[in-house]
């Protein structure tokens, strides 16, 4: 199974599209909400390892950028020794991922316990114990008391608010499609604090350049050829990929 996933990852390398992956303890509601973000038919079943070989799709987020998205299996406490080696290959999409989307259902009442499981695990795979490029989902919201739900989203709405809050929790309902449109403009944001905007005018004859720059980055803006036959473009660049347009573009490109 790492030999097969190896192969899928080194494939999607060649194209551009920041990587998302769902985490979660089992029964948490990761396939439900991976098939309600790529209206997809993953299975989903409230069993343990219902989904052992990650699936990966694309998604479009509301303003036109593109995100792989894949769902893992489910984490459990005290993995029997005989099953680490096949969980772990599972977990490698998790660990080379952009962001990591920690699905918890919050209605369960050891939702708190089941998530520090999680962030164990994710602490053993080398991610630390507070990865930064991680986004809670608390998901099942429709299996909130209605007196708790109001005081629950209130909360996070104070947490996402307060100064210098990078984020916060979102709260879903991956059955219901409550919560997943502030789901995706979270994970938007998130990719767009991770990335540099820039300024550019190409040559309008370096077609090679042009098609780097669509392949690797997010075009926001491009103008009309000027007189002098150059293309103003106001571009997004990712933080993995600005390496490679600097030593491309040097200085030619302004913040």
């Amino acid at each position: 199974m790492r030999r097969h996933r190896a192969l899928h990852r080194k494939g999607r390398a060649r194209v551009p599209y920041p990587s998302v992956a769902l985490v979660g303890y089992t029964n948490a509601g990761k396939s439900t909400l991976f098939n309600r973000l790529t209206r997809a038919g993953v299975v989903a079943q409230d069993m343990l390892f219902a989904t052992l070989d990650p699936t990966v799709r694309a998604v479009t987020l509301p303003h036109g950028r593109q995100i792989t998205l894949s769902d893992t299996v489910g984490f459990i406490s005290d993995l029997p020794t005989d099953l680490v080696a096949a969980f772990r290959a599972t977990l490698e999409e998790v660990t080379e991922a952009d962001l990591i989307l920690h699905v918890r259902d919050i209605s369960h009442i050891d939702s708190a316990a089941q998530a520090a499981d999680v962030l164990h695990v994710l602490s053993e795979l080398g991610l630390g114990e507070n990865p930064v490029n991680l986004i809670e989902v608390w998901n099942k919201l429709d299996l909130v008391a209605d007196e708790e739900r109001g005081a629950m989203l209130e909360r996070i709405a104070q947490t996402r608010s307060s100064p210098g809050a990078r984020s916060g929790p979102i709260a879903v309902s991956a059955l219901t499609g409550e919560g997943l449109g502030n789901l995706l403009d979270a994970i938007e944001d998130w990719f767009a604090s991770e990335s540099s905007t820039l300024h550019l005018e190409l040559d309008a004859s370096d077609g090679a350049s042009l098609n780097w720059i669509y392949e690797n980055c997010e075009v926001m803006t491009r103008g009309e050829v000027s007189d002098a036959g150059a293309i103003p473009l106001t571009i997004r660049v990712p933080s993995n990929r600005l390496s490679a347009f600097e030593k491309r573009f040097g200085a030619s490109a302004t913040g």
